[in-house]
């Protein structure tokens, strides 16, 4: 098997090599300035500036300038225009991240994400990527794949990164207010400029709100609705042209109630429970889903004549509060029935009156970091140059997760807590070296060795029934709460190389081979005794190989980029629904899938007809599976004992959850002039999904059809561009798809992703 699986990788790989090739004789030569071509885009994906067409890696970079085009407020908006890119922001502590079939979904304060989040090369700990404000930036780089080598944390599935406008001693300014349905309303601002001899600022200002997109007809209130300010603040000092400094402040604030929760396909039991409409209905809580976020970063660039010291000092705090009736139930509880102190008497009242499933997930999470990275990137006359560093961060999180229910089909009523600490140090040094071999052929290859240590500890307690099983205490007796404590520690090594070669002036091809590693952590939250609570899962690593091949045609008029990629995953960390007791609900516990594999291709490619016009098509095409194995347990009816019995599943040779077989996006940008003064423009984009799983059971009830989503604007602008209105539209046909999606007790619950919303923008500009 394993020659087989080989010699497919070698295939893949060389069959998409010798598809890049492209004559040279074909090319056309670049004229951007002359011809009015596309727009080039330098990018720091590899911690030094390179024009994206010329970066030997797999990126995807949206400007500014574009990101004000779209009207993007926030991450989940820019993951929807990726192909590949699957998020589920449902719970603002714990968002679904997924890249190439790779993310996490585990809810443990030990785990650590595998899609790292960076802002200014800053590293954002938690969920602090998906929830900070997104303005006054200069670009978003989707970095695809494991980045073992440059960046320190845990990346394993890609890299994410924000990188905001630097002040210089040009004045600019901005403002942007817009309105919209659903009682919409944002307005962003910003001023930067020259304030002393070498010394420039910068401030932005976002403050946006909306209604709800649900209503609860029991508390009479809008639900999934969204308040949020932010607040990005930069100053640099540039005394000389050796030395840059820039400080960074920036803070998040969101408040909003919870996330509606539909029965989609009922139980038996939950079929009058169903809303008519699956937006509005009887809960019986509003939730909340707030964020408190916020940092400082110190960053100091020294030329020292034969290169460039960097020093990054940064600290980042973070508070995360989520309730959710994950149920989207509603209990009547005054036609409950009551016993001796307090608890229901189910053998007493009608369980067919009441939904089968009541769940109330308090989660409040704190955390704080602190980072410093240290590196030296060269700048030699020869052939050979190198980026090197040392890199510490310190992370301490606190977490407290209280579930309050009533499962009335088992008898069950009762409260669970779990209170989790942990404190985290990471170090790393790495190595990266470049050499031209030829004025067109070059090479470069790294290591980083990354040791992370953890201390985590656990406290656990159970009021009334237990919602597994019962929980013991260290000498295997009954108990109703115990704690445990353990700490463990983890490194690696991993190294990248990348050949890269130039043979047209257009035209530049790569091949990459690269390991990621994400450390391990426990399963405490879920366990049921402290020796339980110790053990801790493996760590995930990931093995990866991608030729690549990146050309411009026409004088810059056409750009296409094309991928093949294969990526091979070693105890993939993945979170599973397992039944212990047959009489009880499924408990959720963190596994290691033996191996995993993801290959694919992805194509990107963007075309200026004539002036004026701009056009853009991206493809992704995923095979991602479980190769190793992963076992899961469901109850299946057994006619020996006329009962339902757990059986054990191994789930090798599933698709791996949230990774759709293809997707794509496609888009144009339509300026026309109206007059001498004024310019009419048409903007939209289409993105399409193809069906996929929420879950590793590749369950059909918890699948997600293929969806496409429809945005736009039209509008009118200056010649100068410095005044611009526009009409907006995002989900133009209301789709109604999801964003979450699981399989509880016969019924299966969902999120939705937002409905069509509509609007109108003005901005300025200087």
């Amino acid at each position: 098997m394993r020659k087989i699986c080989g010699g497919n990788r070698t295939l893949l790989l060389l069959g998409a090599m010798s598809a890049l090739t492209v004559p040279e004789l074909a090319l056309a030569q670049q004229g951007a300035a002359a011809t009015g071509g596309l727009e080039e885009i330098v990018v720091t994906a590899r911690k030094r500036s390179e024009n994206l067409q010329a970066a030997p890696l797999s990126v995807a970079a949206l400007s500014g300038d574009t990101l004000e085009k779209a009207g993007i407020d926030e991450f989940s908006e820019i993951a929807g225009r990726i192909p590949g890119f699957t998020l589920n922001p449902d719970n603002v502590s714990e968002p679904n991240i997924f890249l190439r079939g790779i993310g996490t979904d585990i809810e443990s304060a030990a785990s650590n994400a595998a899609i790292g989040f960076f802002l200014n090369d800053v590293y954002l700990p938690r969920a602090q990527g998906t929830a900070i404000e997104l303005f006054d930036l200069e670009r978003v780089e989707i970095v695809r794949g494991p980045q073992g080598t440059l960046y320190g944390k845990n990346v394993v599935g890609g890299a994410i990164n924000f990188i905001t406008r630097k002040p210089t001693d040009e004045f600019r300014a901005g403002v942007e207010a817009g309105i919209g349905n659903y009682g919409s309303f944002d307005i962003k601002a910003n001023v930067a400029g020259g304030i002393g001899e070498g010394l420039s600022g910068s401030i932005a200002a976002t403050a946006r709100r909306h209604d709800g997109y649900a209503f609860n007809s029991f508390t009479g209130n809008d639900v999934e609705d969204l308040t949020a300010f932010g607040i990005l603040a930069q100053l640099r000092y540039q005394p000389n042209d050796k030395l840059d400094i820039l400080l960074t402040g920036d803070l998040t604030r969101r408040r909003a109630r919870g996330k509606w929760v539909d029965i989609q396909i009922p139980s038996d039991h939950n079929i009058p429970f169903v809303n008519p409409d699956r937006r509005r209905g009887p809960n019986n809580i509003d939730g909340k889903q707030d964020a408190d976020l916020g940092g400082v970063h110190l960053t100091a660039n020294l030329d020292v004549g034969v290169g460039t010291i960097t020093s990054i000092t940064a600290y980042r705090e973070g508070s995360f509060k989520a309730v959710n009736n994950d149920a989207g139930s509603f209990i009547d509880f005054t036609q409950m029935i009551y016993g001796p102190g307090g608890r229901i008497d189910f053998g007493a009242i009608d369980r067919d009156a009441f939904n089968d499933d009541y769940y109330v997930n308090d989660k409040d999470e704190t955390s704080n970091s602190f980072s410093q990275e240290l590196r030296f990137r060269s700048d030699f006359s020869g052939p050979f140059n190198l980026l090197a560093g040392l890199y510490y961060q310190h992370e301490k999180v606190e977490r407290s997760e209280i579930a309050d229910y009533i499962f009335v089909d088992f008898f069950a009523q009762g409260k669970e807590i779990a209170e989790t600490k942990l404190k985290s140090d990471t170090w790393a040094a790495f190595v990266e070296g470049s050499f031209d071999i030829t004025d067109t052929l070059g090479v470069t290859a790294g290591i980083r060795y990354t040791k992370d240590r953890k201390r985590f500890s656990v406290y656990r307690e159970t009021i009334g029934d237990f919602l597994g099983a019962e929980f013991e205490d260290e000498d295997g007796n009954f108990t109703r709460a115990f704690s445990a404590t353990s700490k463990k520690s983890w490194d690696a090594w991993t190294p990248s190389i990348n050949l890269h070669w130039q043979p047209a002036k257009d035209v530049y091809l790569y091949a990459l081979v690269s390991k990621g590693y994400k450390s391990g952590g426990w399963n405490g939250e879920n366990a049921t005794n402290p020796g339980e609570a110790r053990v801790a899962y493996d760590p995930e690593f990931a093995l990866n190989y991608e030729v690549g091949a990146k050309t411009t045609w026409l004088d810059n008029r056409l750009r296409f980029n094309i991928t093949g990629f294969w990526t091979e995953y070693k105890d993939l960390q993945t979170q599973q629904f397992v039944i212990f007791d047959p009489n009880l609900p499924a408990d959720n516990v963190i596994s290691n899938a033996g191996k995993a594999r993801v290959k694919g291709i992805e194509i990107e490619s963007m075309v200026v007809p004539f002036d004026g016009l701009t056009l853009f098509a991206n493809y992704t095409y995923m095979d991602a599976k479980i190769t190793g194995d992963l076992i899961s347990t469901e109850l299946q009816y057994d006619p020996d004992c006329f009962c339902s019995v757990p059986v054990p599943t191994n789930l090798k040779g599933n698709v791996l959850r949230r990774s759709p077989e293809n997707s794509f996006s496609i888009g144009g940008d339509l300026t026309v002039p109206l007059s001498s003064r004024f310019n009419g423009f048409v903007r939209a984009d289409y993105n399409w999904t193809d069906d996929f799983f929420f879950d590793n059971e590749n369950s059909l009830r918890t699948a997600q059809e293929s969806v496409g989503v429809l945005n736009g604007s039209i509008g009118i602008a200056t010649d100068d561009d410095k005044w611009e209105f526009r009409v907006w539209a995002k989900n133009l046909t209301n789709e109604l798809y999801e964003s979450g999606k699981s399989d509880v007790i016969g019924s299966v619950l969902v999120s939705y992703n937002p409905p069509r919303t509509y609007g109108a923008t003005i901005r300025w500009k200087y």
